[in-house]
């Protein structure tokens, strides 16, 4: 219980509103009152227009920690859309939030329709209140959750920041889902309209000690917005419960990836999503989504270099001649290319400078690149004069990137072949000269 009330400021809303979903609720809106003198935010509250529940199962859904209905229902009662909680916990977010809470609850019952409020502040969890039903007949169905006494002015919810956020957890739900709508603030969320890119991927299945298999995908969203390339760890169908960083650099490209397994349902029912570092059949599936979210970027990197790649052609300054001899050739262009074109687009000068110019640092580019992140680190300081950011991230994405690994491999195998093949040479000519 104290790790569900001690949750970070934007999931703990997303579990709220998460539980006016899995309620049935078509339209969700959050409110922030603000009361003091200083113009802070004083209360949260969030509306839904779903089904409600009764004061009977009131008792159950706060008495016990946690409701067991949604473990063993994989739909909702009315719309039939999937449910993404499953411990029946998340209403406790509410105190990462605030130290107390009220949910104004209306709901059709057989004899009419009812209201009901439950109490409970963060002090003592178990001591909770729950009012006697009076009729509503003039109100409409839906949960009210207000929290009060809150521990910060949350104003990360009201930022460009905190919608993008949500943006983000619900993209997948929101796309599949229509015809549900989620405001905050006055302000829709809407992923399909800043999503530049939605891409899948079918990844390697995680097949267990016990024998049974989970099917993994990967779906890989692009943004018009800043984000925070996180890799959101989901249920089979796409529901958030944890994100990990993607922990590489991508210049250029702003996304979010999301795997989906029921695997990480099953870590979740068990409470060991939070700890899908130390598992080890999730990690694998992590380090594949990692993969594949790299190749997948640089594919389009390559493809958006291409045309910059055409003209230095035509210009005779592309530091490569004739087509690619070998897979290896291929990839150590597809690198040149991709650190190419971002260096330009932070050194504009580099385009508009003579084609001598262009030439020669085109080739000590590729000379940095061949011979590692230091070397460029230089070129891109002492040459292009980039910032040091700059300088960092470029020379971090060669040090990531596998087709790097691959082209100074090669690079170190060529060498010791030519000189194998030099000494087999010195050694046969020595031998005949009998020395």
């Amino acid at each position: 219980m104290a790790r569900q009330t001690k949750a970070k400021p934007v999931p703990a809303l997303a579990e709220l509103l998460w539980n006016s979903l899995d309620g049935d609720a078509t339209d969700v809106s959050v409110e922030f009152v603000h009361n003091d003198l200083a113009g802070g935010m004083s209360k949260i509250v969030v509306y839904d227009n779903g089904d409600g529940f009764s004061r009977t199962e009131a008792r159950a859904l706060f008495g016990n920690l946690g409701g067991s209905w949604k473990r063993h229902i994989r739909q909702t009662k009315r719309n039939h859309r999937m449910i993404h909680g499953q411990e029946g916990r998340g209403r406790y977010k509410a105190f990462a939030l605030g130290q107390s809470a009220a949910w104004k609850v209306c709901y059709d019952g057989a004899s009419g329709r009812k209201a009901f409020e439950v109490r409970l502040l963060e002090a003592d969890l178990t001591d909770v209140t729950i009012t006697e039903e009076v009729p509503a007949p003039d109100r409409s169905t839906g949960v009210i959750v207000e929290i009060n006494d809150l521990r910060r002015d949350f104003k990360t919810f009201e930022s460009d920041e905190g919608i993008q956020d949500l943006n983000e957890i619900f993209a997948l739900y929101l796309m599949n889902y229509r015809g549900v709508s989620i405001s905050v603030a006055g302000q829709r969320l809407d992923p399909e309209k800043v999503i530049a890119s939605h891409h899948k991927v079918p990844l390697p299945p995680i097949e267990t000690a016990e024998g049974r298999q989970h099917s993994v995908e990967l779906e890989v969203i692009e943004w018009r917005t800043d984000a925070r390339r996180a890799l959101y760890l989901c249920s089979g169908a796409g529901f958030p419960f944890d994100q990990v960083e993607t922990r590489f650099h991508i210049p250029g490209f702003s996304f979010s990836a999301y795997l989906k397994s029921t695997y990480v349902e099953e870590l979740h029912n068990e409470e060991r999503v939070a700890l899908s570092e130390l598992d080890p059949l999730l990690g694998v599936a992590v380090e594949n989504a990692r993969s594949a979210i790299k190749d997948y970027f640089r594919d389009k990197a390559a493809e958006k270099a291409r045309s910059l790649v055409d003209e230095w052609i035509a210009e005779d300054v592309y530091p490569y001649r004739g087509a690619p001899q070998n897979a290896v050739e291929k990839v150590e262009r597809q690198v040149f290319d991709i650190v190419a074109v971002q260096v330009q687009e932070l050194a504009p000068d580099l385009g508009v400078s003579s084609a001598k110019a262009k030439a020669l640092h085109l080739r000590m580019l590729r000379n940095a690149i061949e011979r590692g992140p230091e070397e460029l680190q230089l070129i891109l300081k002492e040459v292009l004069d980039l910032p040091a950011r700059k300088q960092k991230e470029l020379a971090t994405l060669l040090q990531e990137t596998t087709l790097s690994a691959i082209i100074t491999a090669a690079k170190t195998v060529a060498d010791r072949l030519k000189f194998i093949s030099a000494w087999s040479r010195l050694s046969s000519i020595l031998r005949r000269k009998g020395v």
